[in-house]
């Protein structure tokens, strides 16, 4: 059985953080922000951008 309950699903796959799995790799994640209220209003502020995958 895989144990799969510290894993962040991410499919942004220009971020330096994600994995090629849609895994996000990042040691910890911040989101924002503090007032959404619906999932269209949130960000993850730990996104940076892999400009290598952007060439590809």
């Amino acid at each position: 059985m895989s144990d799969n309950k510290n894993k962040i699903r991410c499919d942004v796959r220009n971020c330096v953080h994600h994995s090629g799995k849609d895994d996000c790799t990042a040691k910890c994640i911040e989101v924002g922000t503090c007032d959404a209220c619906v999932c269209g209003e949130t960000v993850c502020t730990t996104f940076e951008l892999n400009e290598r995958a952007l060439q590809d």
